[in-house]
């Protein structure tokens, strides 16, 4: 590690050696990061799925009936305003909150992650991709419900079932799609 005036230091060659080491250690970074964002983006879907599923039994339990608004969802399709029942806002005094949500109950904290903020479904429910949640609930009062996932078929026990159609966005393939249950 002399130069050739005698004086210690690196030479170029060792500084590209050094300089191409870590460009093969950064290269064989990238991808293990991605995937590690995909599983936290899977992670925090599925535990958002079960927000979902249990805002919807907790007003369910508290009123002895579904949320008003509700709809099986499919994908695309917007549940903002059955959120904007279980979460008033102290100020509001529109009729939907009187007669939707009488006890003004926040079931779950709005400005959470799982709230969309921006875009169509400004206030619904969405997944890590920014999709709206899908979501079942059990209307005959059985605790079961026929599993949304047609290529495993059977019954759940739930009262209620949230989940998203993954980043493709798709519901029908059920290869990337996030269940709240699994």
């Amino acid at each position: 590690m002399k130069t050739r005036n005698g004086k210690p230091g690196f030479t170029l060659i060792e500084l590209l050696v050094v300089l191409a080491i870590l460009g093969i250690l950064m290269a064989m970074m990238v991808p293990a990061a991605g995937l590690i964002m995909k599983r936290m983006a899977k992670a925090r879907t599925q535990s958002d799925a079960n927000i979902v599923a249990s805002v919807l039994l907790k007003y369910q339990s508290e009123y002895n009936r579904w949320p008003p608004a509700y709809l099986p969802s499919g994908a695309g399709e917007s549940n903002a305003e059955w959120v904007d029942i279980m979460a008033p806002k102290p100020e509001e005094t529109k009729e939907i909150y009187k007669v939707n949500n009488p006890k003004r109950i926040g079931f779950f904290e709005p400005g959470g992650g799982a709230l969309a903020a921006s875009g169509d479904d400004v206030g619904a429910f969405v997944d890590a991709w920014g999709k709206p949640f899908s979501f079942r609930v059990d209307l005959e009062g059985t605790g079961e419900m026929a599993n949304p996932n047609v290529d495993v078929g059977g019954t759940l026990r739930a009262r209620s079932l949230a989940w998203s159609a993954g980043p493709d966005g798709d519901l029908e393939t059920w290869e990337d799609n996030v269940a709240g249950w699994q």
